[in-house]
């Protein structure tokens, strides 16, 4: 019947977290920006929101280090699970305002939600304590973490992507490569830099935008450049940073996963990653150059890109019914065209994120270079007999700080 298909709308990568810095507007501001613009073409029916993956981000948060446990320990372990409990709880103290605007619309009926899981909110899976504790606080008498989702009446499939990521892939949603570097460069990186510079340094503080830098291949071009453009800071930079890189190579879990990826006679997923690290760091500055890791870069982020699009045009030659696939993950906006199915466009879509994300580019002499912003994206499917004759729009919008 018409005006049975409901408003339907994917976000993703919103990435909540306890402690680390966020964008200049908060999350609960953004959701109300957002809210006016459904509620204007949301009808009678409640409109329904699909978080795609990463709502929190249990992965990098500094309450790691106050303990023994780390992330990429295992996610049935008793000492992961109490600290993704207090994560959670912090968390949502912190953002109270936004969960507060969320169970409001909840309440009244105008909005229903479905949470699928990704990779920094996985641990989520087996912290029942957790799950109830946000269930709580959106006013739901539970919450269900899906894997995957159909919505039928709208032809989409729902999944976060980081089943295109070899970083981040986790067929059994255990412990990646990506966890520990989250933790052990990421978050360890800015630590032990002010641990060595002091706290109230000048400039320090930009270090921590480290993660905001997206894709995490891009992360090692990122801390090469701000050695070049902190003149102050450069050598404690390259010291800090090769410090963390030796470290993190001499870590069990890397350790373990480097022999996993071994293949004799091919540049396998653990060289490249250590390649990668090497030509960043302080040790190798005089024979590598800027040149050579845009070059590594490049291929890491272009395999990654397809990779993503591949695995859904793959996914809808096996459903009937589906002809669209939405992912987040990438923290990149996305909308590729993948062919037609039953005489009918097929699409991917990448929802972006709803925090700060710093770009890589290269300028002219091919080193890299990085554009912060703070970026807001979302997917809107119609209902039936919308006004304009819509089946879908996907908004995506930046906000650059003036310099």
């Amino acid at each position: 019947m018409p005006g049975d298909r409901p408003l339907l709308i994917f976000v993703s990568d919103i990435h909540l977290t306890d402690v680390l810095h966020g964008n200049a507007t908060s999350k609960a501001d953004q959701l109300t920006r957002f809210w006016e613009r459904i509620s204007a073409v949301r009808g009678k029916r409640p409109a329904e929101l699909c978080i795609v993956g990463d709502l929190f981000d249990l992965v990098r948060s500094p309450s790691w280090f106050d303990g023994r446990h780390r992330p990429y320990h295992g996610r049935h372990t008793n000492g992961v699970v109490k600290n993704v409990e207090a994560i959670v709880d912090a968390t949502i103290r912190r953002e109270q305002g936004f969960f507060d605007a969320l169970k409001a619309k909840i309440a009244t009926g105008e909005l229903t939600l479905h949470y699928v899981a990704g990779n920094h909110d996985r641990l989520l899976r087996t912290a029942p304590a957790a799950q109830q504790r946000i269930a709580d606080a959106l006013g739901l008498k539970r919450l269900e973490l899906h894997t995957e989702l159909e919505f039928p009446e709208h032809g989409v499939l729902a999944y976060h992507g980081h089943v295109g990521d070899p970083i981040n892939a986790s067929p059994d949603g255990d412990s990646t490569i990506g966890d520990a570097i989250g933790s052990e460069l990421i978050l360890k990186f800015p630590r032990k830099l002010r641990a060595m510079v002091g706290a109230d340094h000048p400039g320090v503080d930009e270090i921590d935008d480290i993660d905001d830098v997206r894709p995490v291949y891009a992360v090692p071009a990122w801390v090469r450049q701000q050695s070049a453009i902190k003149p102050e800071l450069l050598r404690p930079i390259r010291e800090v940073w090769s410090d963390v890189v030796d470290e993190f190579l001499a870590n069990d879990f890397v350790r373990d996963w480097l022999r996993t990826q071994h293949k004799l006679f091919s540049l396998d997923l653990g060289k490249k990653l250590r390649l990668l690290l090497e030509l960043s760091r302080n040790k190798l500055i005089a024979h590598g150059s800027d040149e050579r890791l845009t070059q590594l870069y490049r291929f890491f982020q272009q395999s990654f890109d397809g990779k993503m699009s591949a695995v859904a045009a793959s996914e809808l030659q096996k459903r009937r019914g589906l002809r669209y696939v939405v992912n987040g993950h990438s923290h990149f906006a996305s909308m590729q065209p993948l062919g037609r199915i039953d005489g009918k466009p097929a699409v991917y879509f990448n929802t972006g994120t709803w925090r700060a994300v710093h770009q890589i580019g290269h300028d002219l002499g091919g080193r890299p270079s990085f554009l912060p912003y703070d970026a807001m994206t979302y997917l809107v499917f119609f209902p039936d007999g919308d006004k304009l004759g819509r089946d879908y729009e996907w908004w995506t919008g930046a906000s650059v700080a003036r310099a």
